[in-house]
């Protein structure tokens, strides 16, 4: 009897240990609604996320369409947005070439490039959508800053995405459920 008390208060001490691990400093929101990109040449587009997006979060605010740090200090983040271009009849001479950006304090004071993820779209790929993934990076984020995902299509393309303002351009690939994400995970004071 006192052998099964001892095994059941072990299994309980480790219960608690490891869900205390799970409650790591961290964020992740990610989105499963399409999203339209207009066919405009070298302008940042956001990839907006909502508050009902978050998945896990201990360490952000999130007001509207804003998400902004709560706390100072050492920060690992990272990105994700699954692109499809929709282009259907091109020559094997086309290409289009996007750029994922994750920001910090996009259009105010102490604005950063926290990393980016280049792809290039070229013929037999223009309707099918690839993944960029920004790689995790280590960043100083202050009290009070906002982060941010943009996309832009670079000037060195050829030719211009879908312009129908039905189609959606960040969107689910085949078999996953994920149209774009961002996690932080607090590092350091």
């Amino acid at each position: 009897m006192k052998k099964d008390i001892r095994n059941i208060i072990k299994v309980l001490l480790l219960f608690f240990y490891f869900t205390g691990l799970a409650q790591e400093p961290s964020f992740y929101i990610r989105s499963i609604r399409s999203i339209h990109l207009d066919d405009t040449v070298g302008i940042l587009q956001p990839i907006r996320f909502k508050e009902v997006d978050v998945v896990y979060n201990k360490i952000m605010r999130i007001s509207g369409e804003n998400i902004a740090v709560t706390t100072a200090g050492t920060y690992e983040a990272s990105a994700f947005a699954n692109i499809n271009p929709g282009v259907m009849g091109s020559s094997s001479k086309d290409s289009i070439k996007m750029e994922l950006y994750l920001i910090k304090n996009y259009s105010k004071p102490g604005e950063a490039v926290l990393g980016t993820a280049e792809f290039g779209f070229t013929y037999g790929n223009f309707d099918v959508a690839s993944g960029l993934h920004i790689e995790p990076v280590k960043v100083q984020l202050q009290s009070g800053d906002d982060v941010s995902l943009w996309v832009r299509i670079l000037p060195e393309s050829t030719i211009a995405i879908n312009k129908s303002s039905k189609y959606d351009h960040v969107t689910k690939p085949t078999g996953m459920g994920q149209i774009a994400g961002i996690r932080i995970a607090k590092i350091s004071e």
